[in-house]
């Protein structure tokens, strides 16, 4: 069976990336980043890591010519598993359901929506040529929206001291112990509105901002943006963690790299990985101070690729081996609706190999599904995933190369990366998955309304 479950698992694998080139076609859409990043992920990378009994970095070591120790949660996971092999069936079939579902849920949104999908192909093919519009206007109410939300970040900023923090994180030299610690207490601002609106929403306003001052030649607009740039930057250096400050500088590559194409050849994706990797080089070198032999390209990879494998296979290791399956008990609402206490699955896995609820690790949707509701949420958050992704483009994209096109993009970028680590309803509203998109439209409906009520208003010239 576990042979059967990798066959099964490497075709899913194939078909996925079969899919993405000739159906998808590499444009950069919600669609594609979705798959794209499950494919550079949880494709090979996990099949390596699992193949290998989980060698750390068998890559890099296979590379240079020697072997890797096994991964410690790996081998702690095996040598506690009785039926060890029965964890790495379950998650090889997921994988395999999580694939087959994201392409269902786009399938889906295809069949339904077949006259809006063809005219979104059609804009998408003719992007390159298409001059960047403004479909939206509004610069005025975009303008106000902008100076609030700097003001905000920057208010709770100096509240709450973060270049002190940053600072202070930055000075500590050669411990990294001490960096860990502080990170720990320190990193991130307590305020959840705050949190919310930096990772969800402001950075998609920045693009907007900067984008909509270009094109309306309006000079207020562009410096509101800039501001809020550094709020922005401020806010997610403060968190002292790797990712928050090198996705905002990707999601601005994201965003300048389609205001010029929209469809990845080998070289503008190699460009663009490379310029991807140097960022988050740089970030790490900033705030990890020790590394094994292979150096912060070592650890990079490590963490990219084998961490998000290693974080499903503590969870897989859980549920249902050790504990049943909460059907439901581990998503809040639900678990009121069925008067049980809610406890978080996350605090369950961590204490269990980890010795402390402290401890959390960015799991893939699918494991909050499978803690859920086994195979039958695998296949349908992967579904609802792939829908909502394609749902997206469906209805910003369709009018081709435009402003507020690709300040979703961006902030579907994130929303994207929420689903690589945390569960689908953290990224659909945290993360800002489904969240940006919807304000946004709130946003142009605003501007709509306003520049409706603004013609209503003006006197009719008697003839």
């Amino acid at each position: 069976m576990l042979i059967a479950s990798y066959v099964v698992t490497a075709l899913a694998i194939c078909g996925a990336a079969v899919y993405l080139c000739l159906r998808l076609r590499l444009f950069l859409t919600a669609t594609v980043m979705l798959l794209a990043s499950l494919l550079l992920i949880y494709g090979p990378a996990y099949l390596s890591f699992i193949l290998s009994s989980g060698e750390k970095a068998m890559m890099i070591y296979r590379l240079s010519g020697s072997m890797g120790g096994k991964s410690v949660i790996f081998s702690i996971i095996q040598a506690a598993s009785p039926d060890f092999d029965a964890i790495l069936v379950a998650m090889n079939l997921s994988m395999a359901l999580m694939f087959a579902g994201v392409i269902a849920g786009i399938e889906i949104v295809d069949r339904l929506t077949p006259n809006r999908i063809a005219v979104m192909q059609s804009a998408l093919t003719d992007w390159n040529a298409q001059p960047l519009k403004d479909s939206v206007g509004g610069s005025r109410v975009l303008l106000i929206v902008v100076g609030g939300l700097t003001l905000f970040l920057t208010w709770i900023s100096i509240k709450e001291n973060h270049i002190g923090t940053i600072k202070a994180f930055l000075s500590i030299a050669g411990d990294e112990a001490e960096r860990v610690a502080y990170r720990l207490n320190s990193g991130g601002s307590p305020n959840y509105l705050y949190r919310l609106i930096l990772g969800a929403v402001a950075p998609m306003l920045v693009v907007w901002g900067f984008l909509s001052g270009w094109v309306n030649r309006s000079w207020m607009l562009l410096v509101a943006a800039s501001l809020l740039f550094f709020a922005v930057l401020i806010g997610k250096c403060e968190t002292l963690s790797k990712a928050p400050p090198a996705l905002f500088l990707v999601q601005l590559i994201l965003a300048g790299l389609l205001v010029f194409r929209n469809k990845l050849t080998w070289r503008s994706g190699a460009g663009v990985l490379f310029a991807i990797i140097l960022i988050f080089y740089v970030i790490v070198r900033l705030t990890i101070s020790a590394y094994d032999k292979f150096g912060a390209l070592g650890f990079l990879y490590y963490r990219i690729f084998e961490v998000p494998s290693e974080a499903l296979l503590e969870t897989f290791g859980t549920f249902p081996s050790r504990y049943p399956h909460t059907w439901g008990a581990n998503i809040r609402p639900l678990a009121m609706i069925m008067g049980v206490d809610y406890t978080p699955a996350y605090t369950i896995v961590s204490q269990l190999w980890h010795n402390s609820k402290e401890t959390t690790s960015n799991a893939l949707f699918i494991a909050d599904a499978w803690i859920d509701f086994s195979y039958a949420g695998v296949i349908i958050f992967s579904m609802i995933a792939g829908a909502i992704c394609r749902s997206i483009d469906a209805i910003y994209l369709v009018h081709g190369k435009t402003v507020l096109g690709i300040s979703i993009m961006v902030a579907a970028f994130v929303g994207i990366f929420g689903l690589l680590v945390s569960a689908l309803s953290t990224a659909i509203f945290s993360s800002g998955l489904l969240l940006a998109p919807l304000l946004a439209g709130a946003l142009v409906k605003v501007v709509r309304l306003l520049n409706r009520s603004a013609r209503s208003s003006r006197p009719v010239a008697c003839s």
